[in-house]
């Protein structure tokens, strides 16, 4: 009886939090840099929780993000509320990787071909970003999207 009770709250919680893997590529149009990165992503009702294979760690939570080296030790907090765009991204990888485009709708227009999704800003989005680009596998898993800046950086994320 005692396991039930230990085993319980573990696959409620995996019930309820989101775990994709991903490889992300960014394109830095200033530097003309492209970075590369693997990690992974956990999405709870609660949190946002990106783990880096170099061992960074960046938490959202309600309106906070915290960053973390390798070691745990915290870098740097940065409140949502005066970094629009940081919490915008937030949100867009949290609706792309569930494919909850309907908290989308608000922000974007949404084009759908075979196995594409296009998002097209509209209001204040549009100074941001010039779209978005979402694949899909044959299984309507997501395959990758690719988020075009109208600074001309891109950030392009893999599911592995």
């Amino acid at each position: 009886m005692q396991r039930i009770f230990f085993i319980l709250p573990l696959l409620v919680v995996s019930l309820l939090s989101q775990t994709v893997n991903f490889k992300e590529t960014k394109y830095v149009e200033a530097l003309q840099l492209y970075t590369y990165r693997d990690g992974n992503v956990t999405y709870s009702d609660k949190s946002t929780v990106v783990r880096y294979a170099d061992g960074k760690v960046i938490t959202k939570r309600d309106n906070n993000l915290t960053v973390q080296n390798d070691k745990g030790e915290l870098l740097t907090t940065i409140n949502l509320n005066e970094k629009p765009d940081v919490a915008l991204y937030f949100q867009l990888t949290k609706a792309l990787f569930s494919k909850n485009f309907e908290s989308l709708k608000d922000n974007f227009d949404i084009e759908k071909s075979k196995n594409k999704y296009r998002f097209i800003p509209k209001g204040d989005t549009k100074k941001v970003i010039k779209d978005i680009e979402l694949y899909l596998n044959s299984d309507e898993s997501i395959k990758y999207f690719v988020i075009n800046f109208t600074n001309m950086d891109t950030i392009k994320i893999e599911t592995k």
